[in-house]
């Protein structure tokens, strides 16, 4: 399971906005992805700003699964 997926499956089950911190206290605690950086919530909120709508950045993916609500929370889109 990469980050993302992490986070899509934290955010599909919690039905609601959620901060870098929480979306990493969640997959941590449900032990969907093992971190090896010092600082996992900075590598969760990039992962999320790649496929994040409306943000451009010269590493963004194709793919959005993620919004931003306001600085710092981030929604899923929602899929048809």
């Amino acid at each position: 399971m990469t980050i993302v997926q992490a986070a899509r499956t934290v955010m599909q089950s919690s039905q609601t906005s959620m901060t870098a911190a929480e979306i990493t206290a969640a997959i941590l605690a449900q032990r969907l992805y093992e971190f090896k950086a010092k600082s996992p919530k900075d590598i969760v909120r990039s992962a999320i700003e790649r496929h994040c709508e409306g943000v451009t950045r010269k590493n963004s993916a194709k793919e959005k699964y993620f919004r931003k609500e306001s600085p710092g929370i981030y929604a899923l889109i929602q899929e048809l």
